[in-house]
């Protein structure tokens, strides 16, 4: 599957809207779909996240991700792999954080239906999933779409 974007790193001041809307905590495995450099996942970490995992179709924002996990001593709790997110495995994410497009909205609503656990936390920066209701939505320059999965999977 092609990917849903090129690279545009989260601006710095839209980092904050994700926490805006989830707490994290030394439990929390959190996931970024379309990761970049990194930086939401070293936000997560400096906010309290156990561990942290990437996934990014181009290599070129990986190599700056793994070289700063390694400048901050936290590679034994980063994760980066360089691939297709509709390819990577979500099962173990506490929560989800996407920054991508409508269609990717589109496409990973079966994804995480079938692959997060009740309970995931889900957000979503400006593309809300089609046919979920949000459980909250912040305005911070940009709209940020937060989903709890439960057990009927939020499809309406």
């Amino acid at each position: 599957m092609p990917s849903f974007v090129a690279f545009i790193p989260t601006p710095t001041s839209h980092i904050n809207g994700f926490f805006t809307l989830v707490d994290v905590s030394p439990s929390d495995v959190v996931y970024d779909l379309g990761c970049g450099d990194g930086r939401l996942l070293f936000a997560a970490l400096e906010k309290g996240a156990g561990r942290v995992v990437g996934v990014e179709l181009d290599p070129e924002p990986l190599v700056t991700a793994r070289n700063w996990a390694k400048k901050k001593g936290v590679e034994d709790r980063t994760t980066f792999i360089e691939g297709d997110i509709m390819s990577a495995n979500l099962s173990d994410a506490t929560i989800v954080f996407t920054f991508l497009s409508s269609a990717a909205a589109m496409a990973l609503k079966d994804k995480f239906d079938k692959e997060l656990k009740p309970g995931t936390k889900v957000v979503m920066e400006m593309f809300p999933v089609p046919g979920w209701k949000p459980k909250r939505v912040v305005e911070r320059g940009t709209d940020f779409y937060l989903y709890v999965m439960t057990p009927e999977r939020l499809v309406a």
